[in-house]
């Protein structure tokens, strides 16, 4: 079996509108955030989750999710995160320090780490989580996949960040259908000192798309206003293949099959 058929397996996209949701204050916002997870998980009682966590803010919406909810059933991992072994730099890593992962693991959830190993390379580092990904819908042909992300102001969603490739360069890397992970390397590009965090990976455009079954977006701070302005702008009759996702990722939460933005921006 190809690759390409493998990415197919039970996947029907059925798609809808973009929800926004607007709430006064940031606190708030992540409250109800994470009570419509609760909501999506509650639907699908003894069936196989899997639930992708972003990093930085949206870790507040986690602390909203009843335990009561977390099961043998859920699988749990990153929707991105930084080729770093730093405890307080690797999503991955900073999640086990929260209150949230000690309740999977009293709920017996599974994880899927998406810390380097030792000696990896990046692209190793980003063909396992690949492979982690695609042996869980093989194994659960049929199980769901929910998405917590954040948005930059700068547009990006996951590790999917604008200014550093072409369309060409973005296309090959995050928006080809046969890529469910992709590699995002300053340090390549020799700009390293130009971002944060100069070497990530990150679930692709077309993963977002035609996998996740509902996403959830965390969106705070009148700073990303413009940003979110400019996706709510993008037509529901835009084809994707029209939109150029390399200067604003986020535009994909226009095309997913369920996508609820949840923010205090007016």
């Amino acid at each position: 079996m190809t690759q390409k058929s493998q990415s197919s397996i039970d996947i029907v996209p059925e798609r809808k509108s973009l929800k926004v949701e607007r709430f006064v204050d940031s606190s708030t916002t992540a409250k109800e955030a994470g009570k419509y997870i609760n909501d999506i998980l509650t639907q699908y009682v003894e069936k196989p989750v899997l639930f992708l966590v972003a990093g930085g803010s949206a870790a507040a919406v986690l602390e909203h999710i009843n335990p009561e909810y977390l099961s043998p059933d859920l699988t749990v991992s990153t929707t991105d995160d930084r080729f770093s072994t730093e405890l307080d730099v690797n999503n991955f890593a900073i999640l086990q320090s929260q209150s949230f992962y000690n309740n999977l693991v009293e709920a017996d959830a599974f994880c899927i780490s998406t810390e380097p190993f030792e000696d990896e390379t990046i692209e190793q580092y980003r063909a396992r989580f690949e492979k982690n990904l695609r042996e869980w819908k093989q194994d659960f042909p049929k199980g769901i996949i929910v998405g917590l992300y954040g948005m930059g102001v700068d547009g990006h969603t996951g590790g999917m960040i604008p200014g550093l490739l072409s369309l060409e360069e973005f296309d090959a890397e995050f928006n080809d259908g046969d890529r469910l992970v992709g590699t995002f390397d300053a340090v390549l590009k020799e700009r390293a000192k130009d971002y944060e965090f100069p070497q990530r990976i990150s679930t692709t455009i077309p993963f977002m798309r035609d996998w996740v079954d509902h996403a959830v977006f965390y969106i705070t701070g009148e700073n990303k206003k413009s940003a979110l302005d400019a996706v709510l702008k993008i037509s529901e009759e835009t084809l994707s293949t029209d939109v150029d996702f390399s200067k604003a990722p986020i535009s994909i939460a226009r095309f997913m099959k369920d996508a609820t933005i949840f923010t205090d921006i007016k």
